[in-house]
């Protein structure tokens, strides 16, 4: 399995040759295997790549995340559909019914609201805890009460000490989470490509304009473990730096015990979404949410 997330942030040219990825930065190149990379980060808006490069990215499913002037990621590249059996695997996904993917969501939202209750007391923020469990025993199938919402408005609340708002410039954490949450979104996407799982076709999100409705659903259990390492990293900081950023690219290779193995949480991910497909399939009755509680670390090797 690919397992580099390459971040590239001086200017250089990119290129392809013998099957490597060529990064010339005009002082001796640096060669790496296309087969080791499962994502590219490119946080410079003066990178040069060529069209040949990207399609050959395309066909060995490794995902591309633009980052703007602010080095926040605003797009993401990846290969279209790759799967040899997609229409076999879209067929599973579009005849499963709305029954189905209720009883899946409310799983999905169970797992989130109990990884942020398990954030909180790790971090030793214990006054919703009480709360936050309450909601979550209180989900009905396809949460038509919102119960995500209300959790996730207590939830922040309590993890900043104050009134909370995602979509705060001026709250640093935000950039953190952003950065974060767009490293796993594209982890998971390419992952989806790659099982035959069409992204548009959500478990709960519906929107007709989002590529990533699929991706955004299977995401948010795994949003906790980004706000966890990332109010960590940030924690006493004043700006986000290029040490930060290169910290959360790294998330993915912190370890984590997942169905009783220890591993590197990309690894989880791709287990995590297979597992999904196998479900869709109905060759697994269920599927295996990651935990907050089985996180270990960055460098555990017990």
């Amino acid at each position: 399995m690919a397992y580099r997330v390459v971040l590239i942030e001086s200017e250089c040219s990119l290129h392809l040759k013998l099957n490597n990825l060529l990064i010339d930065k005009g002082e001796g190149d640096i060669w790496i295997p296309l087969e080791d990379i499962s994502m590219i980060v490119l946080d410079n808006l003066k990178i040069q790549f060529t069209v040949r490069l990207m399609s050959t990215l395309a066909e060995h499913n490794i995902g591309v995340i633009m980052c703007n002037i602010d080095h926040l990621p605003i797009g993401f590249y990846s290969s279209y559909d790759n799967h040899s059996r997609i229409s076999k695997c879209i067929g599973f996904q579009i005849n499963k019914s709305e029954e189905f993917y209720d009883a899946f969501w409310k799983a999905i939202v169970f797992q989130k609201i109990n990884n942020q209750k398990q954030v909180l007391e790790t971090l030793g923020k214990n006054d919703v805890t009480e709360k936050l469990e309450e909601l979550a025993n209180d989900i009905i199938d396809g949460d038509k009460t919102n119960r995500e919402a209300h959790a996730a408005k207590v939830y922040f609340n309590n993890l900043m000490n104050a009134t909370y708002s995602r979509g705060n410039e001026d709250i640093l954490l935000n950039s953190g989470l952003d950065y974060g949450y767009t490293i796993i979104r594209a982890f998971i996407a390419r992952l989806c490509v790659g099982y035959g799982l069409n992204s548009q076709l959500g478990i709960h999100h519906k929107n007709e304009y989002n590529r990533f409705n699929l991706v955004d659903d299977l995401m948010e259990p795994i949003r906790p473990f980004v706000d966890l390492i990332a109010y960590r990293i940030l924690e006493g900081e004043e700006y986000f730096k290029v040490e930060h950023r290169r910290k959360l690219v790294n998330i993915l290779n912190h370890k984590v015990k997942y169905a009783d193995k220890k591993m590197y949480i990309a690894n989880m991910i791709e287990e995590y979404v297979s597992q999904y497909a196998a479900f869709l399939a109905e060759k697994r009755e269920t599927v295996v949410f990651p935990k907050i509680n089985d996180y270990l670390g960055e460098e555990d090797d017990n």
